[in-house]
């Protein structure tokens, strides 16, 4: 009998930071890394940058691409449409993400205004100033734009069905909120690679994604009901103190397409 090819199965961009993701048919690469993910990102009164960890109500907002940006939306609030095209006449300012700071422009008053009230809490909205420079920037998050790392993240759908089996319901794959899935692998065969080809691309393994609270927000609530999925996998997927599941990587590619149905060839 033949053995199944693995493939990509699903893609998702998330084009503000931490708030909801998009399903997509297909990315598009360049410079890189993947077009519209993560292009925007709220930023508190103290100037940190913001994240469901500490503000799971992010989760509540529903984000929409358009042929000129998004639109996000939320319950007894007017819908806002924030457009690609950078602000003009805006001076860069960097936000600290982990390991660096990214250069960023603010969008305005009227995208701030908004999300401090959809979120209860003054906040406003940056987005990623692609032809500026970064600081403190670790070689394998140059091509990055506002990911806590590299600019690709990977999953495998057979992992999360072992998961799903392990806490006894079907824990959502955008939890952990992946660029990429694969299926046809057997589960938890990704942290074995080094290196795979999807379609034409070629990603390298940088390391193992650790987790947090946010795999315990419902993404469509922004509620936290239980501990799961991130108590389970505390049971069995422990690297030291840190837990793991899903894997960052980074592209030879500077441009190209992924598409659902790509194959996935593990070279190492």
């Amino acid at each position: 009998m033949t053995a199944q090819p693995i493939r990509l199965s699903r893609a998702f961009i998330y084009p503000i930071k931490s708030l909801r993701g998009v399903p997509a048919e297909s990315l598009t690469i360049r410079n890189g890394r993947v077009v519209g993910d993560r292009l925007w990102i709220l930023v508190d009164a103290a100037g940190r940058f913001m994240h469901q960890r500490d503000f799971p109500q992010m989760a509540a907002i529903d984000v929409r691409v358009i042929s000129d940006g998004v639109e996000v939306q939320k319950a007894g609030l007017r819908p806002l449409r924030v457009h690609t095209t950078p602000p003009t006449g805006r001076i860069v300012e960097h936000v600290r993400l982990w390991r660096r700071a990214a250069p960023v422009l603010s969008v305005g008053v009227e995208a701030d205004d908004w999300f401090t009230s959809a979120l209860g809490l003054s906040c406003r909205l940056f987005q990623f100033a692609d032809a500026a420079v970064g600081i403190d920037v670790p070689d394998t998050e140059r091509d990055a734009s506002l990911q806590d790392a590299t600019p690709f993240h990977l999953t495998s759908e057979s992992s999360l069905d072992d998961l799903s089996r392990r806490v006894g319901y079907a824990v959502p794959m955008i939890r952990f909120r992946p660029n990429i899935t694969i299926a046809g692998a057997l589960p938890y065969a990704e942290d074995e690679w080094k290196s795979i080809r999807v379609g034409t691309h070629t990603f390298h393994w940088v390391r193992a994604c650790t987790r947090c609270l946010m795999t315990t927000t419902d993404h469509m609530t922004g509620v936290r009901p239980d501990r799961e999925p991130l108590r389970t996998l505390a049971t069995y997927r422990r690297h030291g103190s840190q837990v793991v599941f899903g894997h960052y990587l980074t592209c030879e590619s500077r441009s190209g397409s992924l598409n659902a149905g790509d194959e996935v060839h593990p070279m190492a």
